[in-house]
């Protein structure tokens, strides 16, 4: 049953007449007939396999006595059938015949018809012909699930066929007005119910159809949906979110993780010189590389916020070793970083990155109003600790708060300092690892006013000139 919202297109909705059963669309015709190719074929095959089993019986009942007169035409014969059956079932199997399977299924009923009244009509029996014509027009007109024109096609003939020798008995005697009338009456009887059931068949298959296209489209609508969410927000929370709803059901959850934070340096001088436009394409490419750092490390990008972003490192997805991990992708992502500042760059404006990391636990998930807007957020000191050691970071410069040191290994060229850094009352241990040599760092845009990490050197001439505090 077809969601309530999802509408049918007109084009869908209405065959053209009931005979000839067709979408008014001709190109939603063509692509029901290749829909229902594949959607009929198993069962199809399955009923030829059923009709040669059937034709098997057939020649068996005639071995032990059925058709005494015509035994042995009938025992030369029947395998025939069975043959064409099988060999057809088989046939049609393969990729480049399966389009082949409804007209074979048809040509082999018509022709196992026609064999089943030449073989009986020397009986001059009207219920023994008819009975065996009818039981060819079951399959079909029913079991190979033949499109009704097919369906026609392949059993009036042998169907007429049966009626016309009754007529012809009775017109030479051979049989009397009640044989003629069962001659009559079981072959179109069972011709016209038949064909009835197979155009009821086909409405059924067409609405299918019809559903299986509603289906599609709520998938689409749904794949859209997820694509459009992972545009905004990070892989690992658009799946979490999907999990979990949009609702009140989105918990929050505490986590042990590893917040890294960055922050390009010299930005905001070169959006002053350079404009709007420009500054979109660094961020562009800088958004880009960010992103690609996360997913080499399984990390989620929290967000962006100009030139900072946010990257977790154990949420939503937990992980035991995300203090080790967070280093290594900070290590990444500053190269990575640095990669595309020195693309854009120029000497009046140069560009570079700093890093701030911070472990411990926060409280992950959708805050707010569920009536309201909700944000997947992150909240914890490590957050909050991360994002003021990034602000005092110079260009090149990881600086990692002290929880999140003592569980990594000590690198060479690692040196601590105890930094008064904003919005936190007391002061704090940072350990701070250079990777570019200190003429060459572009200070932060916003330097913490106490941090007592010296200012940079006046740079060499042939050093990038330094961004004025």
């Amino acid at each position: 049953m077809r969601p309530e919202g999802w509408s049918v297109s007109p084009e869908l909705a209405t065959p053209v007449d009931l005979g000839r059963l067709r979408f008014a669309d001709p190109d939603v015709e063509r692509d029901y007939r290749a829909w229902r190719t594949d959607h009929v074929r198993a069962f199809t095959r399955f009923a030829m396999y059923a009709g040669a089993g059937a034709a098997v019986l057939a020649w068996i009942a005639v071995l032990f006595g059925a058709l005494v007169e015509l035994r042995g035409l009938a025992l030369a014969l029947i395998p025939l059938v069975v043959l064409l059956l099988v060999v057809a079932a088989a046939w049609t199997r393969t990729e480049g015949h399966r389009h082949l399977l409804i007209p074979a299924a048809g040509g082999a009923n018509l022709l196992g018809g026609v064999l089943a009244v030449a073989m009986t009509a020397p009986t001059r029996s009207t219920p023994v012909v008819g009975a065996c014509a009818a039981m060819a027009a079951y399959f079909g007109l029913t079991m190979f699930r033949l499109p009704p024109l097919v369906a026609a096609v392949s059993v009036s003939p042998y169907m007429v066929l049966a009626a016309a020798l009754a007529v012809g008995w009775h017109a030479d005697g051979a049989i009397d007005d009640q044989d003629l009338v069962l001659g009559l009456f079981i072959p179109l009887t069972t011709l016209v119910t038949g064909m009835l059931v197979n155009l009821a068949m086909e409405w059924i298959t067409r609405q299918s159809f019809i559903d299986h296209l509603t289906i599609e489209r709520q998938q689409d609508a749904l794949f859209e949906e997820r694509t459009s969410l992972a545009r905004f927000l990070a892989p690992g929370i658009a799946e979490a979110v999907h999990h979990t709803g949009f609702g009140a059901d989105v918990r929050t959850e505490i986590y042990s993780l590893t917040a890294v934070s960055i922050d390009l340096r010299g930005f905001t001088t070169f959006t002053q010189r350079h404009g709007a436009e420009r500054m979109v394409e660094v961020l562009q490419d800088y958004y880009a590389a960010v992103i690609e750092a996360a997913e080499e490390y399984g990390a989620t990008v929290k967000d962006f916020a100009g030139d900072g972003a946010l990257v977790l490192v154990g949420a939503p997805f937990p992980r035991a070793d995300h203090t080790r991990a967070g280093l290594r992708l900070a290590r990444d992502m500053l190269t990575r970083v640095r990669d595309v500042t020195a693309r854009w760059q120029t000497a009046e404006t140069p560009l570079g990155a700093g890093v701030g990391i911070a472990s411990g636990e926060c409280a992950v998930g959708a805050l707010g109003l569920p009536s309201a807007q909700l944000e997947y957020a992150a909240v914890g000191t490590a957050v909050n600790l991360s994002s003021r050691l990034c602000d005092i970071a110079r260009d090149g410069q990881i600086l990692m708060a002290a929880g999140t040191a003592r569980a990594l290994e000590e690198a060479p060229g690692w040196r601590r300092e105890i930094v008064t850094l904003s919005g936190v009352p007391e002061s704090v241990e940072v350990t701070i690892e250079d990777t570019l040599p200190a003429h060459r760092m572009i200070p932060a845009d916003r330097p913490a006013a106490a941090s007592p990490i010296p200012p940079q050197t006046r740079p060499d001439r042939d050093s990038p000139v330094a961004l004025p505090e």
